[in-house]
Order: C-alpha cells, then sequence, then structure tokens
C-alpha cells in the first residue's frame, strides 16, 4: 500500500491529487448523491477514454513532444475498428490498434526524421485522421457493429463494482509505469526528453526512440477508440473532439513534465480522474454545459499553474544564485 501511495504524495502528482480531493470534497457537500458508489463507478467508465488519450499523450510529451490529433486518431480508429469487425468479427478490432500504430509512426517521422514541429505534424494529422473517419462512414454517420453484445458487456458489465473497461484502462496506466521504469526503451525515452544532446553522444539512436514515443501514443490513441467503440456499440467518426487538449491537461496536471524527462503514469490517472470528476459534479449540479466548459477550463489552468509552481521557483532560485555569484 505505501508503496501504491508513495508516488501521490511525493512529488508533481502531489497537486493533481489534492485538486481531486478537493473535487470530492466540494461536490460531496453540494450534492449527497455525489459520493456514493454508483457514481464512482460512473466516473470511473466515462474516465476510460481521457485515460488512455492521456497515457499516449504523456508517451509523446516526455520526449519533448505533444500530439494534438490523438482524439481524430481515436476516432478514426473506432471507424475502422468497426468496419472491420463487421467484415472479420472481433478480429477486427486489431485493425483498429494497427491504424493508431501507423498514424503514430508517421508523426513520429515527420518529427524526429524529417524535423516538422509537433504542432505542425500532428495539427495535419488531426486534419487527416478525421477527414478519413468522415470518408469511411459516409459523412460522419456512425456505424453500429454487428452483434454488439460482447463490446457493450465491457462497457456496462461489472467487475469487482467497476465496468470492465475502466479495469482495463487502469490496466493500461500499470503497463505504462512498467515500461518507463523497468524497460530499456522506457529509461531511453526519459533521458532523451532530458538531455536530446547527451542522448546523442553516449551513441542513442535518438531518431528511434523519438518515433517509438510517438508509436506508443498512436496506440493508446487507438485504444481510446476501442473503449468508445465499446461504449457506443458503434465506430463514432466525430467523437474524441477536444480531448486532445484535455490529455495534455491531465498528463501535465498528474506530474508529467511539457519540458520533457519526467513522466507519471499514475499522476496521469489521477489528472484524468480530476478532470471527469469536475465535470461529473458541475452536470449534477445542474450547472449549464457551456458554464461548465467555463469553469473546467479555468480549474484546469489553475490546477497546471499550481503543479509548475515548483519547477518556476527552483528556476528562479538558481537565476538569482547565478547572478549573485556574477557580482562576486
Amino acid at each position: 500500500m505505501n508503496a501504491v501511495m508513495r508516488p501521490l504524495l511525493h512529488g508533481r502528482a502531489t497537486v493533481a491529487f489534492a485538486f481531486l480531493i478537493g473535487v470530492w470534497c466540494v461536490f460531496g457537500v453540494i450534492n449527497s448523491r455525489y459520493l456514493t458508489l454508483g457514481n464512482a463507478a460512473s466516473i470511473a467508465l466515462q474516465m476510460s477514454v481521457l485515460v488512455l488519450l492521456s497515457t499516449g499523450q504523456m508517451f509523446a510529451l516526455m520526449v519533448r513532444g505533444f500530439d494534438i490529433s490523438v482524439g481524430a486518431v481515436a476516432a478514426l480508429s473506432s471507424v475502422v475498428a468497426a468496419l472491420a469487425w463487421n467484415q472479420f468479427g472481433p478480429i477486427g478490432l486489431l485493425a483498429g490498434v494497427l491504424t493508431g500504430l501507423v498514424a503514430g509512426t508517421i508523426n513520429g517521422f515527420l518529427i524526429a526524421r524529417v524535423e516538422v514541429q509537433p504542432i505542425i505534424a500532428t495539427l495535419g494529422m488531426l486534419i487527416g485522421a478525421r477527414g478519413m473517419s468522415l470518408l469511411a462512414s459516409d459523412s460522419g454517420q456512425v456505424i453500429p457493429i454487428v452483434e454488439p453484445q460482447a463490446m457493450l458487456q465491457l462497457a456496462y458489465g461489472k467487475w469487482f463494482g467497476m465496468a470492465p473497461l475502466a479495469w482495463l484502462a487502469i490496466g493500461s496506466v500499470v503497463l505504462a509505469a512498467g515500461l518507463i521504469r523497468f524497460t530499456l526503451l522506457g529509461r531511453r525515452m526519459l533521458m532523451l526528453g532530458s538531455n536530446p544532446d547527451a542522448a546523442r553522444l553516449v551513441g542513442m539512436n535518438a531518431t528511434g526512440v523519438h518515433i517509438a514515443a510517438y508509436q506508443m501514443t498512436g496506440i493508446f490513441a487507438s485504444l481510446a477508440g476501442l473503449a468508445m467503440l465499446a461504449r457506443a456499440g458503434s465506430g463514432l467518426p466525430t467523437d474524441g473532439a477536444g480531448m486532445e487538449l484535455q490529455s495534455i491537461a491531465s498528463a501535465v496536471i498528474g506530474g508529467t513534465a511539457l519540458a520533457g524527462g519526467v513522466a507519471s503514469p499514475l499522476g496521469t490517472l489521477v489528472g484524468s480522474a480530476f478532470i471527469q470528476s469536475l465535470g461529473s459534479g458541475l452536470n449534477m449540479s445542474g450547472i449549464s454545459p457551456f458554464t461548465a466548459e467555463i469553469a473546467i477550463g479555468a480549474v484546469i489552468i489553475a490546477a497546471s499553474c499550481v503543479s509548475v509552481a515548483p519547477q518556476l521557483v527552483s528556476r528562479l532560485k538558481n537565476r538569482v544564485h547565478k547572478i549573485g555569484e556574477s557580482r562576486r
């Protein structure tokens, strides 16, 4: 238990955990139905897509990049998986995962090899993926899958009080944490993000590691698309819009550094839970969806500012110390 709680109680993920507890306390007082097992299970299911997108986004952030195409890639993956399911059965879900892998590989190649800026490369992928989703779905029509009971069971069944989909999303975070902590690839991603020049000097294949990070982002985006498919029983070509920036916010609030070299899978999970819990509380309080979006945006900005405050203070102290030494 101590090993699980230590990452929450120390380091940058502390801020996300504190904000999450604060949201629970505030809405628990406002609405007695908020702090119930049923609502907790509902939040866990709703945040499964965001958890997967944010975990994938974490890999791009680790290497000093980001990916604003993850929502569109998730939608495209859900459409491709639905079409493949209808043709080949459940094995067709692999086509959705392959879609994310291809998108991540293209992004990684453009950014690492061609040296296109991440904002340009992933913006192009966002527009292209969204267009392919609409084209494949006959101008944005949902694509129901045949015999969807097995997929719907993942979203609306129960494993130990929560939907299987929620447990699978949590499991993906555990796998990501294991990859980062215990594999050579994960350590190389952290090294590349921390000091790219040093990584190249020691003979690391920096381009390959960079591309691998974006491949992981694409794979997790495709898993988010499969989660969308499980919740709706249909491919959703227009879903995922706006979740790109939420995924970045979740990762940053959870302790992943925008400057690269720092990753916090558990913090990313907590950051996603914070954003989803806030949205659920505002909805249950009867607040207008438009007002709720403004409130969520303001709180995300506040939480992000607080989470990076220790870094800013540290940099300021270092700068003051250097100025003091130069005057001596």
